[in-house]
């Protein structure tokens, strides 16, 4: 995640047309989040995919097939292409909408009587929602940024109990590709790979680590009213011809034990995508998954997004 908002719960229609429209005023971005000290020590004494030697590269799950580069001269290019892309990707980005389909699933424990005994079962739920999901871009500030939300399919916004029946609700898939903008470049480290092909396109695969002591785009952790940063590392997948992004896979830079987090993963997968009454393509979140392991719960969600269109939004007289 980047500029993220990963909220866990305590305790552990199609779009119609071709513009949606809410009233309602949108809100900025949430104010900066700064690491504390002590979360500070916690990723600079992290090992991240920057230092891998070949051996681990060798065994990394999603780099089976990896033609592996001969050395960082390609590095500089790449970024240069990139960085361009996210910049021009993120000019004029109109207010898009689209329809979300959430799948959750999460264990659970029941009792059984076995034989008069209670016995404690393990099994896993499945939880489906189907939700609008709003993107609109914020250029202010020192970092480019979406502010990004959710609403019901009507459009009403959603209230603190809406999604209750979800453990883990994460957001702001569309900002994934952020770690590779010009400003956020000065703050990261990346290392080239190699290329590898994703669907069937060569993609040049560059890995990122957020540096501690500059990062500025830090992810949230809400978890039973408190908030905590997480900063990230990861690859991305890098089309070789547009330089445009097709996925990025991001995990912690360290787990985070003090407060219960192990792990936590997400994909991202970024298709071209024409909006109805536009005359541009954006490279826009398509499938979404996230895994979170949690105090010892383990919680994967995935994202479907489609249906995307312009939005507006529609202010009443004295909103």
């Amino acid at each position: 995640m980047v500029n993220s908002s990963l909220r866990v719960a305590a305790g552990i229609g199609a779009l119609s047309g071709g513009l949606l429209h809410l009233t309602a005023t949108p809100q900025a971005p949430e104010s900066g989040l700064s690491l504390t000290p002590a979360e500070i020590e916690i990723y600079k004494n992290a090992k991240t995919l920057i230092d891998w030697p070949p051996r681990q590269i060798q065994h990394c799950p999603y780099l089976r097939k990896l033609k592996s580069a001969a050395s960082q001269d390609q590095l500089p290019m790449i970024l240069e292409r990139v960085g361009k892309a996210v910049t021009d990707q993120f000019h004029d980005f109109p207010k898009v909408a689209c329809d979300e389909e959430i799948s959750e699933t999460h264990p659970v424990q029941s009792v059984e009587l076995m034989g008069g005994t209670p016995m404690s079962r393990a099994s896993e739920v499945t939880v489906a929602r189907k939700l609008r999901y709003i993107v609109i871009p914020w250029p202010e500030g020192d970092l480019p940024a979406f502010e990004e939300y959710r609403t019901d399919l009507n459009g009403k916004p959603l209230d603190a109990s809406s999604l209750s029946d979800l453990t883990m609700i994460s957001a702001k898939y569309a900002s994934t590709y952020m770690y590779f903008s010009p400003a956020d470049q000065h703050d990261n480290r990346y290392c080239y790979f190699g290329t590898q092909t994703l669907r069937d396109r060569t993609c040049h695969v560059v890995g990122f680590a957020q540096a501690p002591e500059r990062a500025r785009r830090i992810d949230r952790f809400h978890a039973s009213g408190v908030t905590f940063g997480f900063l990230s590392q990861g690859l991305a997948w890098i089309d070789c011809e547009s330089f445009q992004i097709l996925r990025v896979t991001s995990w912690l830079l360290a787990s985070r034990k003090d407060i219960g987090v192990t792990a936590q993963t997400s994909t991202v997968d970024f298709y071209s995508v024409r909006l109805s009454g536009s005359e541009r393509d954006l490279w826009l979140p398509r499938d979404v998954t996230v895994l979170l392991d949690f105090l010892g719960t383990k919680v994967r969600n995935t994202h479907r997004y489609s249906h995307y269109m312009l939005f507006r939004v529609e202010v009443k007289p004295g909103t």
